[in-house]
């Protein structure tokens, strides 16, 4: 007899810096943590450690699927997790002051 586990991510936020960071974790519904499942980004693909996580990046702005999935065994069948994450450009703190013509404008 096969045993069904549904795959659960944790830790994606909707939005985040492009070249950020993200550490996902991976459980099933039991809240137990899925060793060696891989988290596809994109063409970049992960495996998760013994304690369900793993790290991932986003190289380029905007809507991105993140899928968790692992093969199954003898005994379970995984119900792949996914979810959605929007990669924002890298925004310049530094402001540029706007140049102020010494000439006044004429009406």
């Amino acid at each position: 007899m096969r045993i069904e586990r549904s795959l659960v991510l944790e830790g994606v936020p909707r939005e985040v810096p492009v070249d950020t960071p993200i550490t996902v974790c991976v459980r099933d519904r039991a809240n137990r943590p899925v060793e060696g499942a891989i988290v596809d980004l994109g063409t970049r693909r992960v495996r998760t450690n013994a304690r369900g996580r793993c790290e991932i990046t986003v190289r380029s702005p905007g809507f991105w699927k993140i899928v968790a999935e692992k093969a199954p065994t003898d005994r379970v069948v995984y119900e792949p997790a996914t979810a959605l994450v929007r990669a924002v450009p890298r925004t310049n703190h530094r402001r540029t002051r706007v140049e102020r013509s010494r000439k006044p404008l004429r009406v």
